[in-house]
């Protein structure tokens, strides 16, 4: 069976205050991007004017044509982000469809699907609006307040938690930015880490919305890898300086047993041989 996870958008709603999504199987298909903001400094160059020359009364002259900007020029097919777009699509309405069948399976709901069937197909639409109003009136009867109130209050709750996923998006986006400047990341690792990161089933939103550093996350989901590569570091480190000691130590001349010592010097304080001699002649 293929693994379970959840999408980039539930895994902000959750975090943003939202109930727990319930997980897809994964299906092969193009995976979500990260897209983190761009880097200061990094913003895209303007089109340079294209020199034209046009031909005067007085010779040549030079004239800057503005570029075409990129809708007039021809649309090349992008085959890629068709895929992408019919992808979305036909996930979101997976999605809503699997929801709406998980939703009304563990509901008790006093119609049935066959009720929503319309033209031989089944209107989800209509079908979850209906439970929505069953499930608001089963909740307000039990707070003991109108159907009108409760949907009031849901809707209040809907906006407060559409709003902090808006806070928290923007919370990601800077620190994604920051976690690219520190870590010297590319865009495609960004990708790899939030992939990893869900596998270890650490939400990256959640832990930024709890007050966690991004960048302790990813040296927790990635301790091992890094763990290794400063070792590794360290040994190279090592190994250079060994040889960089070897090398100097080479260099330093060795004595030459060829060449003669030089004569070591005797204390001339004392009395000299000769004059030993001189003084044991004459006793």
């Amino acid at each position: 069976m293929a693994d379970k996870k959840i999408s980039l958008e539930e895994a902000l709603t959750q975090a943003a205050g939202g109930p727990a999504p319930e997980p897809q199987e994964a299906p092969e298909a193009p995976e979500e991007e990260v897209v983190a903001a761009p880097v200061e400094g990094t913003e895209p160059e303007e089109a340079e004017e294209a020199p034209v020359e046009s031909e005067g009364s007085t010779g040549k002259t030079v004239e800057t044509k503005p570029a075409k900007p990129a809708e007039e020029s021809e649309k090349k097919p992008n085959p890629m982000k068709e895929v992408r777009e019919k992808y979305t699509t036909e996930k979101q309405m997976r999605e809503k469809i699997e929801g709406a069948i998980t939703r009304f399976t563990n509901g008790d709901y006093g119609f049935k699907i066959k009720d929503f069937n319309v033209d031989g197909k089944v209107d989800y639409d209509a079908l979850t609006k209906a439970m929505d109003e069953a499930d608001t009136k089963v909740k307000a009867e039990s707070r003991g307040i109108t159907p009108e109130v409760q949907a009031e209050i849901d809707r209040i709750e809907k906006e407060k938690i559409e709003l902090n996923k808006q806070r928290l998006q923007v919370s990601m986006d800077r620190a994604l930015t920051n976690l690219q400047l520190n870590m010297n990341l590319k865009g495609g690792e960004i990708n790899n880490f939030f992939k990893d990161a869900m596998s270890q089933k650490k939400n990256p939103y959640q832990w930024l919305a709890q007050g966690g550093d991004l960048q302790d996350l990813y040296i927790l989901v990635y301790r091992d890898q890094l763990l290794k590569r400063e070792i590794d570091n360290a040994v190279e480190q090592a190994k250079v300086k060994f040889q960089e000691e070897s090398t100097r130590q080479a260099k330093v001349p060795a004595a030459n047993p060829a060449k003669p010592s030089q004569p070591k010097t005797t204390n001339t304080t004392g009395p000299s041989l000769q004059d030993l001699l001189a003084q044991a002649a004459k006793k």
